[in-house]
């Protein structure tokens, strides 16, 4: 079991509201944990645009490579159930992010998974890790409300 708290409602600097679709459900009717990674995934790339890191726009200079991903699977998610990713910056090395995560229940203080994913900063050209733009600490600094990042 990972050591991330419980952290309902306000944690989080950013959240992305999620729609649980029919076809996320697996034979046991409820939301499949591959599905549950999807959400994830939408949650953090929308926090790169609200951070200002990203535009949305596919191009070479924006990097990043999934390096882990951890997920504790603590409630099952149902059709119907409102659900929501809350997302942070837990830590900035030099190459990698690590940002934790927690998928609630939008009614009720119910958390759903919660896990973290360490992101590394890559140069698809020379097709290596890279250090982390110091632009991009400013603005994940900003957002946050955290200059401990910019160290």
């Amino acid at each position: 079991m990972t050591t991330i708290t419980s952290a309902y409602p306000s944690e989080f600097p950013y959240y992305e509201e999620i729609q649980v679709r029919y076809a996320d459900l697996d034979t046991l009717q409820h939301v499949n944990n591959v599905a549950i990674l999807e959400y994830v995934e939408h949650a953090r790339t929308g926090y790169y645009r609200a951070s200002g890191i990203w535009d949305g726009t596919i191009r070479e200079g924006f990097g990043m490579v999934v390096a882990s991903i951890k997920i504790d699977y603590l409630v099952s998610i149902q059709y119907g159930d409102r659900v929501r990713v809350g997302i942070k910056v837990a830590h900035l090395g030099n190459k990698s992010l690590r940002f934790r995560f927690q998928v609630e229940n939008c009614q009720k203080e119910e958390v759903f998974a919660r896990g973290e994913v360490v992101m590394v900063s890559y140069n698809q050209a020379d097709e290596r890790s890279q250090p982390i733009l110091y632009k991009w600490r400013e603005k994940l600094a900003a957002f946050e409300n955290n200059q401990e990042l910019l160290a």
